[in-house]
């Protein structure tokens, strides 16, 4: 949705706007992954915003240390745009202080609810079972290593 509204803001300028490189400067945006890089370019109204990605293609969201150069890069952008939700957690301490410094950023995933992920082994815990009991003299169970009742 923020994205969309990012595009309305763009597109709503001048009737005509001038072509990039006439007049003002064009806008960066920044984008932690080349995904959300494309998703932002496609809605950033025809080239009114140069669009960059902060991770290098091929480059891991969750371990990417960012540079001085990156930092300064975010500072300079009109908007830094983020997935959210830990996809980018060793950018999270430069977002928040690039942000602090009065550059706009965009958390993709603030205010959703991720449904929460697990793995469903098969084996149930046996906890809400009635008249089974776990004693020391179970009969198969007591040589076991590392079995404890």
């Amino acid at each position: 949705m923020a994205v969309a509204a990012l595009g309305a803001a763009a597109c709503s300028g001048d009737p005509a706007p001038e072509p990039p490189g006439v007049g003002a400067e064009t806008p960066t945006i920044l984008a932690t992954t080349g995904i959300w890089a494309d998703v932002v370019a496609n809605v950033a109204c025809n080239g009114l915003a140069e669009v960059e990605t902060i991770i290098p293609v091929g480059g891991d969201p969750h371990g990417y240390e960012p540079s001085l150069q990156d930092r300064a890069r975010m500072e300079n952008a009109a908007l830094v745009v983020a997935n959210g939700l830990l996809l980018e957690e060793s950018l999270e301490d430069t977002l928040h202080a690039v942000a602090e410094s009065g550059t706009p950023v965009f958390e993709i995933a603030a205010g959703m609810d991720p449904i929460p992920y697990g793995f469903d082994t098969g084996h149930d815990d046996h906890e809400d079972e009635d008249g089974h009991d776990h004693d020391e003299d179970e009969d198969g169970h007591e040589d076991e290593d590392g079995h404890d009742h």
